[in-house]
């Protein structure tokens, strides 16, 4: 899908200070919660619910450097309110971000398997 690496080594180096086993942890964290964010993600659901998913799952992105799915959750969370709620928009924004986080989560299972980041 993509040349370009999904997360900002550089940040995730300085967020795990050089630490690879909490490096791990952190990442296997993120592998698992990402798919119960994603599942909550429901087009259909109440905004608030919609917003609460996109909002997690933002900071959790955003936490490992992979800014442009926490970018995609920033615009996820504008969908919401009678103005801008709109189903086929949010199944639009949606598809896009599995995509991403399909990538993201094979990104993350590699450097699992690097012995360090440096």
């Amino acid at each position: 899908m993509l040349n370009v690496s999904l997360i900002d080594l550089d940040h995730l180096e300085k967020y795990v200070a050089g630490d690879d086993e909490l490096r791990d942890e952190i990442l296997t964290i993120f592998e698992k919660q990402v798919d119960k964010w994603l599942r909550l993600l429901d087009p259909h659901q109440a905004d608030e619910e919609w917003i609460d998913a996109a909002h997690a799952l933002k900071g959790a992105s955003r936490g490992i450097g992979a800014w442009t799915v926490g970018d995609l959750c920033e615009k996820a969370e504008t969908l919401v309110g009678p103005d801008h709620r709109d189903p086929a928009a949010r199944e639009a924004l949606l598809n896009t971000l599995r995509g991403y986080i399909s990538a993201l989560v094979g990104e993350v299972r590699h450097l699992r398997e690097r012995p360090s980041l440096k």
